[in-house]
């Protein structure tokens, strides 16, 4: 199939994908540029000991336990996404092409079907977009909050930089001294390095994940349409008629098995995702509690707010999923079914008791939905309160 941008899709998708070295049309490395992946995610791999050794050195002290914490549950996130990827590449690369090709046959079909893939398309490009920008600006707060508290603390001691502590963009244990410039400098850049890796890998990851509920979306949609504007033919030509009905609920039923392919490949993430992202929050929100209104804050209410933003929006692609496959439901009571034939009706009748079932995203034992969401959010404050109570 060709590469064209003919629905204009995935476009932020393969961006964060070449920043990682990763050629997202192929279903093996061949294509890679392994060296570009191996400086993308080792800085990662390798920032995963300091962090622990912190975690365990600050045990005690709430305030720099939340702090080590907050960056080593997103960077545990990031390795499970890398390796989620990894695992799952000749299926996911699969999956794209078999999507484009099932829109791209619906179109030639049904041609008003473009109008809604272009819809659906501009959504998951918006949002990746958006998505992008938050995790970004985050990264560019973490590498950027060092300097703001050392210009702080220079203002404060009067400009005197004998005493200047060095600051780093995460809590780390290290085997040397950083205070001396010719270790900050490069464990600095190490900081910004894993940084970086956590982003981008992220993105790729979750930017992906929009590709596919926005597009199985799409699809119930189409599916949706379809029916509603099938003409009856009756007892004129019942075969024809129900050999339309047919074609209708076999897109439908492609669309159920790519939703339950998002739902099992997509679990173990979903799972990490909400749980690492409640304590994250928990931790991180501790921090923006406990230095607001100050200017270090910053940081932490951006890194909060690109938590929040993605287990919204895994949130809201649970939520979209299970919205477009109930609505097909209401499409079948909506198209010309009092009309049909005796035959067509039977299996239209079968259809809507299968539509009565939603699909959903689930993470084992909770469904990735706006309620849960709420109940995160809602627990998370609870959490940052006890915390806070804790550093009293």
């Amino acid at each position: 199939m060709a590469k064209t941008n003919e629905t204009n899709s995935l476009r932020v998708q393969i961006l964060v994908y070449r920043l990682m070295g990763i050629d997202l049309w192929s279903p093996t490395a061949v294509n890679d540029r392994h060296l570009v992946t191996f400086v993308t995610m080792g800085p990662l791999f390798a920032f995963m000991l300091p962090m622990f050794l912190s975690a365990r050195e600050n045990i005690t002290e709430v305030s720099l336990l939340s702090d080590t914490l907050g960056s080593t549950f997103a960077s545990m996130l990031t390795l499970v996404k890398y390796l989620l990827f990894v695992y799952y590449r000749k299926e996911f690369v699969g999956m794209i092409y078999r999507i484009r090709s099932i829109l791209e046959k619906e179109i030639n079909v049904w041609p008003e079907a473009k109008e809604i893939v272009d819809a659906e398309n501009r959504s998951d490009q918006m949002l990746s977009l958006t998505y992008t920008r938050c995790f970004c600006m985050a990264g560019v707060f973490a590498a950027i909050k060092p300097f703001v508290t050392m210009s702080l603390a220079l203002l404060r001691d009067g400009g005197d930089g004998s005493k200047l502590h060095l600051e780093l963009p995460h809590m780390g244990v290290y085997p040397y001294d950083y205070q001396v410039m010719w270790f900050f400098v490069p464990t600095y850049l190490w900081n910004v390095m894993a940084s970086y890796s956590a982003v981008t890998m992220a993105l790729c990851v979750d930017t992906l994940l929009f590709f596919f509920t926005y597009n199985v979306c799409a699809i119930f949609k189409i599916a949706r349409q379809r029916l509603v504007h099938l003409p009856a033919m009756g007892e004129a030509d019942p075969r024809g008629e129900l050999e339309a009905v047919v074609q209708v609920l076999l897109l439908h039923q492609k669309g159920l098995w790519i939703a339950d392919f998002i739902a099992d490949h997509y679990r173990p993430l979903i799972f990490l995702q909400f749980f690492l992202s409640a304590l994250q929050i928990c931790f991180i929100g501790f921090q923006v509690a406990d230095l607001f209104p100050k200017p270090q804050s910053l940081y932490f209410i951006a890194f909060v707010g690109s938590l929040l933003i993605a287990l919204f929006i895994y949130s809201r692609c649970g939520e979209n999923i299970k919205e477009a496959s109930l609505d097909f439901g209401d499409g079948i009571y909506e198209s010309n079914w009092m009309e049909f034939a005796p035959s067509t009706k039977r299996v239209l009748l079968i259809a809507s008791m299968r539509a009565q079932r939603p699909c959903q995203m689930k993470g084992y034992f909770f469904e990735a939905s706006m309620a849960t969401f709420s109940t995160i959010v809602r627990s998370a404050m609870s959490y940052i309160m006890m915390l806070r109570s804790f550093n009293v």
